[in-house]
């Protein structure tokens, strides 16, 4: 959909359409395949440049619908998939969910102009790894994109040590890591998600996981409750 962000006139023509007959493009050695999911062509050819331009993503696909997508994103070659939120016809969380169970280890990046809780929400429940909220810059795009590069040995230590710490801190509620200490410094300043999320170094979707973390912890239902007992230690 229409982002307030808009591409700069001195584009070139539309963009070209991957169709799911097409052979997959050939990635340079080195370089992550993408596939975009987005209706509004303008946008759509914007979120091209940006790939076009980058040193490590290539776009292989390029599909104006989810129909689209579930029949040229297998072939295409993609890792990753940048997928809006809302598409006419089949939605993006439906084409998301159905890609996943097509190929599991695809990685998707929702964008969408919504960032309330609920949209986020769904996009979790139907299997995406990224949110990123329009309008976005495209060091913002491609800075959520590095954090799909898979890093296995990352997940197995932050998994394990999460594990770890949930058997030591048994029924208590665990102290906040240094991490989720930082989160709420930058809240209780009253900086938004969208710019605590550049100034952590991290993805929207990882401080929004860093918000539910830390008021479980605090025991907090609200942001300004999280604040008041966090305040309280510190």
């Amino acid at each position: 959909m229409n982002p307030s962000h808009s591409p700069g006139a001195s584009s070139p023509g539309p963009p070209h359409r991957h169709k799911g007959t097409s052979k997959p493009l050939a990635v340079p050695l080195g370089k992550v395949a993408v596939a975009i999911v987005e209706d509004d062509e303008r946008f759509r050819f914007y979120l091209q440049e940006i790939l076009g331009q980058s040193r490590k993503f290539k776009c292989v696909g390029s599909y104006s619908s989810g129909e689209e997508a579930l029949i040229g994103i297998p072939q295409s070659g993609a890792q990753v998939v940048v997928m809006d939120v809302k598409l006419p016809g089949m939605s993006g969380t439906e084409s998301t969910r159905r890609l996943k169970s097509l190929l599991p280890h695809l990685t998707i990046v929702m964008i969408t102009g919504l960032d309330d809780p609920r949209t986020i929400d769904l996009a979790r429940e139907c299997g995406a790894d990224q949110f990123l909220p329009k309008p976005f810059t495209p060091k913002q795009l491609l800075v959520t994109l590095s954090f799909c590069i898979p890093r296995p040995k990352v997940h197995a230590l932050t998994h394990q040590s999460s594990g770890e710490v949930g058997r030591r801190e048994g029924l208590r509620r665990p102290p906040l890591t240094q991490r989720e200490n930082e989160f709420m410094k930058y809240l209780a300043e009253g900086i938004p998600y969208k710019q605590i999320a550049p100034r952590m170094g991290v993805g929207y979707w990882r401080v929004h996981k860093l918000q539910r973390q830390v008021f479980k912890k605090l025991g907090a239902h609200s942001g300004i409750e999280a604040v008041r007992r966090w305040r309280q230690n510190h």
